[in-house]
């Protein structure tokens, strides 16, 4: 037995170069998440050999505790070596800022690993009060999950792209009182839709449902969102956008 356990250890373990599947991982999010999960999986195996029983325990506690997994499925070893792994990830949904830096958020508001350069493949998130959380930790405030509601809302509308951010900066009125709580940006230079209130906090002004009508009526007459205006208002009127005088 002796002899058997040192050819294990001499001829297979120490010639072995673990691999590993990460079967569920979406194209998307190989680039983003792709060396942290392998960092996670590889720094594992730097403490367990590869034939330890306890190595893909221990693999899925790890991938449980960072931000781009919701839930592990399972880790298995398969071969030699070879490791497969199931996770359902978070996923990207828009980008928030938060003074000079920028970070990623789910779609359930949950923040994810890293700071990020600004792109403009991404909506913005602007005007957030709460400090940043850690990565897998749901960002704290009502604005925040405030701005993921809008945008989820207008993520199947047709003139989608041209809202550039939600500013929340006015979230319940907490710079000025008499101002629309939310503005979305355009991608007008200085362009804005003026919002209003934040969804399910409407009061005597449009629903979500009149608000996105009318923009999808100014975009089949004009093409435009926010029907070639610099600045309109969708919050009062349930027919029709006003313009700023």
């Amino acid at each position: 037995m002796m002899r058997l356990k040192q050819h294990v250890e001499g001829k297979v373990v120490d010639r072995a170069s673990p691999t590993f599947a990460l079967v569920d991982l979406p194209n998307r999010l190989a680039d983003l998440a792709g060396e942290d999960l392998r960092e996670v999986l590889t720094g594992t195996l730097a403490q367990r050999e590869w034939i330890d029983d306890e190595a893909c325990r221990e693999m899925a506690e790890r991938l449980g505790s960072i931000g781009w997994v919701a839930q592990v499925h399972y880790v298995r070893r398969t071969s030699d070596a070879r490791f497969e792994v199931s996770c359902r990830y978070r996923q990207p949904f828009a980008m928030v800022q938060r003074q000079d830096q920028f970070f990623f958020v789910d779609v359930e508001g949950v923040r994810l690993p890293g700071r990020y350069l600004y792109s403009p493949t991404w909506r913005l998130i602007q005007g957030v009060g709460a400090s940043t959380p850690d990565p897998g930790q749901v960002w704290p405030g009502d604005d925040l999950q405030a701005g993921v509601k809008v945008l989820r809302a207008l993520e199947v509308e047709p003139y989608s792209q041209q809202v550039t951010a939600v500013l929340v900066d006015n979230f319940a009125g907490r710079v000025d009182s008499r101002a629309v709580h939310i503005e979305l940006a355009t991608d007008r230079a200085g362009g804005r839709i003026r919002w209003g209130s934040a969804p399910g906090r409407e009061l005597e002004e449009n629903s979500i449902a009149q608000k996105l009508a009318i923009l999808r009526e100014n975009y089949r007459r004009t093409g435009r969102a926010d029907a070639n205006n610099p600045i309109i208002d969708i919050s009062t009127f349930p027919d029709r956008f006003a313009v700023p005088g």
